[in-house]
């Protein structure tokens, strides 16, 4: 997954739209569109502020772009095995369910 589908998806879920969380990040609408759709990287500081934005961790923004293919075959094994600890971690943290946090 993108990270601009990983932001797309909690912007929904916070219950934003894009023009809010562009406001609240001190950038225009188009250059947040632009990083949704993946046509720009954010800079460090502007993903600082999406996630702060968002009430998300960035190791957590990173967690939810993993996918199974992302991962190397000789590791996917180890992968298959931690990927639900670190789901479950994440939730009992947050506070949260799966739905919420990666959907």
């Amino acid at each position: 997954m993108e990270i601009g589908q990983v932001i797309r998806s909690l912007i929904k879920k916070r219950g934003l739209t894009q023009k809010e969380l562009a406001s609240k990040i001190d950038k225009s609408t188009t250059a947040l569109s632009q990083i949704i759709n993946g046509a720009y990287e954010p800079k460090p500081e502007t993903l600082d502020k999406i996630c702060t934005v968002l009430n998300v961790p960035k190791p957590i923004l990173y967690f939810m772009m993993i996918s199974e293919e992302d991962i190397p075959d000789d590791k996917k094994e180890v992968y298959k095995i931690l990927e639900p600890s670190i789901k479950e971690f994440i939730f009992s943290v947050f506070g949260s369910n799966q739905t919420e946090v990666l959907n």
